[in-house]
């Protein structure tokens, strides 16, 4: 049976992100009673006021807490989500951040994408009410599943991507293990057209739809990082 893995991080911060926990619990709800495989999710706290704490937390959640976010932003997140899942064994890592609902069309994403010819190098993106592109939006699944060119303008959008351990593993930035770009341009955002830049298939999974509130507050937060305004007062 394949080992599935998400890869989720949340922020919550007055000035930046005040219902980041808020997000955080309802994505995780909406997954452990939607997704019917096995998985482990590998969260990241990045660096919250407050460090999010579960109740009775389930053996398949692991709890990062980042203590410095802007040493890598949101990438350094998904990279090392991708590592510990990788070196973990899993088959499948889904990467996600935490403004986002699931239903039971999340099977579908799974199962269409570990039966996909071209699951070997390629990318793999849902439908979403806010995809920011012509080709994945949708209020439902529609079944169809198709690729794209992948190139600017043209890519699937980052709020969730997809791919096997065999995709990642021919496709690393560098020799550290990292699958998304470390350069600092790309530590707040474009990581995802940069990884597309190197897969040789972005396909749109048309069987899964994602709900996708888009609460860009890390947006703030990489103007603070980029103008040298390291702080939450």
């Amino acid at each position: 049976m394949s080992k599935i893995a998400f890869i989720c991080t949340t922020h919550q911060s007055q000035k930046h992100r005040p219902n980041g926990f808020d997000l955080f619990n309802n994505y995780l709800e909406s997954l452990y009673l939607s997704c019917e495989y096995s998985f482990k999710l590998f969260a990241f706290d990045n660096s919250s006021e407050d460090q999010f704490e579960i109740e009775n937390n389930p053996d398949n959640l692991q709890l990062t807490y980042i203590e410095n976010q802007y040493k890598g932003g949101l990438t350094y997140t998904w990279n090392e989500g991708v590592k510990q899942a990788i070196n973990e064994g899993y088959d499948l890592c889904i990467i996600t951040s935490d403004d986002q609902i699931f239903d039971k069309s999340i099977n579908n994403f799974i199962s269409d994408i570990l039966d996909h010819p071209l699951n070997t190098n390629a990318v793999f993106g849902p439908l979403s009410n806010n995809p920011n592109n012509q080709y994945q939006y949708a209020l439902k699944p529609h079944g169809r599943i198709f690729e794209i060119s992948g190139k600017p303008k043209d890519e699937l959008n980052g709020f969730c991507l997809a791919m096997t351990k065999e995709t990642i593993k021919a496709n690393y930035f560098d020799s550290e293990g990292n699958i998304f770009s470390t350069k600092l341009e790309d530590k707040w955002g474009h990581q995802d057209q940069e990884l597309q830049s190197r897969v040789k298939h972005s396909i749109v999974v048309g069987t899964c739809y994602l709900h996708h509130i888009k609460q860009g507050g890390w947006r703030t937060i990489r103007n603070a990082d980029i103008n040298n305004m390291l702080s939450y007062d």
